[in-house]
């Protein structure tokens, strides 16, 4: 054909869901199996006579967001899930060839954001467990740096900051570099050390003008199918960021949906599903470190079961990662996440289900 593309697009993976052998569960795609809180479709119904007209109630669920992090409304930006925004976050800084640095692995949506800019992705292996390395990552800031961009907590590892590393990180990363903080999983977490710049109805913690954050509204809020996430950041920030995001982007549905889920009610109802959640995934792991100590005691193959603070548990295999992919299809009917070489994550979700993986990754392990 004589059409021809952009050189970054032939670098940019095309979207392929995982696929879902039939009658299997999803644990996946870290979305939670919970059904709409109280209010909602409500809230979206009361939209649907307005679908003929542009706009929507962004200012007031701008309001309620700033409300519920202690800030100004100027400081946030509602986007189509957190995704626009950091690819909008990536045009708003970095010329063609400026890099983005994020540790390895990570969320892989990253790679794709820098090459949709042409800007240079580039990886800074993490730690053995998983977690952030940062002295690695601030030696691999350079002149033609412009972005730290980093999960916290990390997936797959489930790994997030913990307060000193995050001080040092905004300490010591160049004030010409935003520190752009994806804190997509915080509200899972129950680590004591881990530290957070957006925790959810507390103050939004004071930073210099280069950190930003972003949230989104697809796991605590289980609204993964409206699209709706958000960015606080210096009113400066936040407006040259707009300037690269599509207008009108957020449909009034999925913005109805946000004004919703941080009114007090809301939140309220998240808060109880979220430790609902983090209390599984707390079982999970327990359960599975009893196991696995019983049948070290008993001389039997076993495995070490990390600790996460997403929702989802993270059994780091290595190379029999496929192996035990496949065994929870076979022997539970349990699709998770395989990273092939390095290791399965499975989504927090309905408690039988929680059990079912406990007792196949139990037998898997130990056989």
């Amino acid at each position: 054909m004589a059409l021809t593309f952009r050189a970054a697009h032939e670098q940019i993976s095309p979207f392929r869901r995982v696929a879902m052998p039939e009658g299997t569960a999803r644990a996946c795609y870290n979305e939670p199996h919970l059904a709409p809180i109280a209010g909602l479709a409500e809230a979206i119904a009361a939209e649907i006579p307005h679908l003929n007209e542009y706009g929507s109630r962004a200012e007031q669920a701008a309001r309620n967001i700033a409300r519920a992090h202690g800030t100004d409304p100027d400081r946030v930006l509602l986007g189509s899930g957190s995704m626009d925004l950091i690819r909008a976050l990536i045009g708003s800084l970095c010329e063609p060839g400026d890099e983005v640095v994020f540790s390895w692995r990570t969320f892989e949506g990253f790679v794709d954001a820098c090459r949709v800019h042409a800007a240079e992705p580039v990886r800074v292996p993490t730690a053995g467990d998983g977690s952030h390395d940062v002295d690695a990552l601030l030696a691999a800031i350079t002149p033609r740096t412009r972005i730290l961009l980093l999960a916290s907590p990390n997936t797959p590892s489930g790994r997030p900051l913990t307060r000193e590393q995050l001080a040092r990180l905004i300490d010591e990363v160049p004030d010409t570099v935003v520190l752009a903080l994806d804190e997509a999983y915080s509200e899972f977490a129950s680590s004591p050390r881990a530290a957070f710049v957006a925790p959810m109805e507390r103050e939004l913690m004071k930073t210099p003008e280069n950190v930003v954050v972003l949230r989104t509204l697809s796991k605590g809020a289980a609204l993964a199918g409206l699209r709706v996430g958000y960015l606080l950041a210096d009113p400066m920030v936040v407006q040259a960021v707009a300037k690269m995001r599509t207008q009108n982007g957020v449909d009034r549905l999925a913005v109805a949906a946000a004004e919703h889920c941080f009114s007090p009610d809301g939140l309220a109802q998240i808060e109880d599903r979220v430790e609902w959640i983090k209390a599984e995934r707390q079982r999970i792991e327990r359960t599975l470190r009893d196991r696995m100590e019983r049948a070290e005691i008993d001389g039997k193959p076993h495995i070490d079961i990390a600790h996460s603070d997403g929702n989802f548990v993270w059994l780091p295999v290595g190379e029999r990662a496929e192996d035990l992919g496949a065994h929870l299809i076979e022997a539970a009917r349990i699709n998770a996440r395989v990273y092939a070489g390095e290791g399965v994550r499975y989504t927090v979700i309905e408690e039988a289900v929680n059990d079912a993986f406990i007792d196949a990754v139990a037998e898997w392990a130990t056989r």
